[in-house]
């Protein structure tokens, strides 16, 4: 009856205003057409170069196998059981030699990647590499001679791209290396093979349509954290014994954590990121620091000091700041007096968290540090000045890449809410604020015009005084916290859990240097605790979903200190690994 009415009504028209209706129905028509076809071919090429990529990553993987072969399982086996200094000193020694350390390492790395799918690509130059160091042995051996060190797969390296996990960025091959991969092949490193990341960076799990979903070591169903998790995974899993991540919000604190490992983020300028395309280049105060990830903290002090020994940073990049190794703040029996906070009074941590943190006080007062409790300042505040800056411009470059992409579908709840234009945002969160503030709080936090990014970038600058501030008046080094809320979750958790950065990324808006130290694991009292864990709101109902059932997953803790202090962090995480671990660095 409907249509019938609608026919009349055409046919009662004018010839003229009929021919105008049917040209714009076909030209809408046409649009609709021809807009929905551009899309369908440009999926279609997005999944070729998957495809290809896939086809080039398992040829990789079977050469590198190949390789790994050339070694006898045995010398192998021999190999793959020393630590890094042990390893170090056979190279320098000659009692093993660079290739042999190599194959090692392609193969620990590949038995890693079957339960874990942590590698992106081999650096198929890394054996001519180990071949010239055997053939033309340099004197004295540079303090890295011939050691295996993987990298994150978004740190240039020359001839590889670095994705981001994006479909579009494969086949954009790097034209250099960054400063870091020159500077540990100076030294006599040998760079051989890439890791995971999740698409876009800035979250912390790891998957991506270009490789696929990395896993934790241990638990399938859980993530290596992001978006250093396949260094995470890979060093986790024994396939290396350092890497290189890189962290803008927790991205290499996040994974060390959930894996049981160690690492550090410096303070942005003491390591050059020159070449190193972030998350949402442009972005200014919020940086991104490159760091080392590795099965101890030994192993990152190591590092360090060596790349801070000489100014092979600073000659390459002099946007950085020539600040050498300080051994007087790293020096054993050095006391420090550390501020500590069990919850940030934004986000509650589960009870395992909590207990490392209690635990790990009462460790290091044994032990001649002071420990005085401490409450970061307005961390609410810090959490709307950090997510305002850390995408600058509203979400808008995540959000064109992203859609211009192949998109992981776990990424659509996110993606979708911050699509609605700024005044549907803000009507949300009026409607959800009674209920849920914390949700309405990180809905109204991205600046909607430049003159809002301008108060952000002000009020970030006046919170780094007043952090500093709140500090000095207690007289406090360095600060001991949870590194986040819970342990390791389930892989489609952190894009609905970001607001757990509170606890990371207060260290990225301070730029200060953080690390994190495994030191417990999750225990059946922990698990019973949980039943007294809150559930007001939707968040803290998937904290605590996520986090029953999780035992013996690994647990952390973080120390952080103001820039420049990198050497107090790595002297309070030393000691406490050597109570751990029985050792006496």
């Amino acid at each position: 009856m409907a249509l019938s009415t609608l026919a009349n009504h055409y046919q009662a028209l004018d010839p003229s205003t009929r021919n105008v209706l049917a040209v714009s129905a076909g030209v809408t028509t046409a649009y609709v057409f021809f807009g929905c076809l551009r899309d369908f071919l440009h999926k279609r090429r997005l999944h070729a170069i998957v495809a290809r990529r896939q086809a080039e990553r398992s040829e990789s993987l079977g050469n590198a196998e190949a390789s790994s072969h050339k070694t006898t399982e045995a010398r192998r086996n021999e190999i793959g059981h020393m630590d890094y200094n042990t390893l170090s000193a056979a190279l320098k020694s000659g009692s093993v030699s660079p290739t042999e350390a190599l194959h090692t390492y392609q193969w620990k790395a590949l038995e890693a990647h079957r339960s874990t799918n942590c590698i992106t690509l081999f650096i198929k130059e890394a054996n001519e590499w180990a071949a010239e160091l055997e053939q033309n042995p340099p004197e004295p051996r540079p303090p890295l001679y011939g050691m295996p060190i993987s990298v994150k797969e978004c740190v240039p390296v020359k001839g590889y791209d670095g994705t981001r996990g994006y479909v579009n960025e494969c086949y954009m091959p790097n034209d250099r290396d960054s400063v870091m991969v020159e500077h540990i092949r100076a030294l006599g490193g040998i760079p051989y093979v890439q890791t995971n990341v999740p698409q876009s960076l800035l979250a912390y799990s790891c998957y991506n349509p270009v490789y696929g979903t990395t896993n934790h070591p241990d638990h399938k169903d859980r993530t290596p954290g992001g978006s250093s998790g396949g260094e995470s995974a890979l060093i986790g899993a024994g396939g290396s014994l350092l890497g290189i991540g890189g962290d803008v919000g927790g991205s290499i604190r996040f994974p060390c954590h959930f894996c049981g490992i160690a690492g550090i983020k410096p303070s942005h300028m003491r390591l050059s990121h020159r070449g190193v395309l972030g998350s949402v280049p442009g972005r200014p105060l919020i940086n991104a620091s490159d760091g080392p990830m590795a099965r101890d903290v030994h192993t990152c002090v190591e590092f360090l000091k060596t790349v801070w020994s000489d100014d092979f940073i600073h000659q390459r990049d002099p946007y950085t700041v020539p600040v050498p190794w300080n051994e007087r703040h790293f020096q054993k029996g050095t006391r420090y007096r550390i501020g500590y906070y069990t919850d940030d009074g934004w986000f509650t941590p589960t009870p395992a968290l909590q207990r490392a943190v209690r635990e790990t006080k009462e460790m290091l007062e044994a032990m001649g540090h002071q420990l005085v409790p401490f409450q970061p300042p307005r961390i609410e505040d810090a959490v709307s000045m950090f997510i305002g800056a850390v995408c600058v411009d509203g979400g808008r470059y995540l959000i064109d890449k992203i859609s211009n992409d192949l998109m992981d579908p776990r990424y659509g709840p996110m993606l979708g809410l911050y699509k609605l234009p700024f005044w549907v945002q803000s009507l949300i969160a009026l409607l959800v604020k009674p209920i849920y503030p914390r949700m309405a709080h990180s809905l109204t936090a991205m600046p909607r015009t430049t003159s809002e990014l301008r108060k952000k970038y002000e009020a970030i600058e006046h919170y780094r005084f007043e952090y500093i501030d709140a500090m000095q008046k207690q007289g406090i080094d360095a600060v001991l916290s949870p590194v986040t809320v819970t342990p390791a979750p389930h892989h489609e958790v952190p894009v609905k859990l970001f607001s757990v950065i509170s606890y990371t990324g207060i260290y990225n808006l301070l730029d200060f240097a953080a690390g994190t130290v495994p030191v417990t694991h999750v225990t059946q009292k922990d698990d019973e605790d949980l039943d007294k864990y809150p559930t007001s709101d939707p968040w803290y109902r998937l904290a605590k979903s996520t986090t029953k059932g999780a035992l013996g997953l690994s647990v952390g803790v973080q120390v952080a200190a103001p820039p420049f202090r990198e050497e107090v962090v790595l002297r309070i995480m030393q000691d406490i690994e050597n109570h751990h671990k029985q050792t006496d660095y």
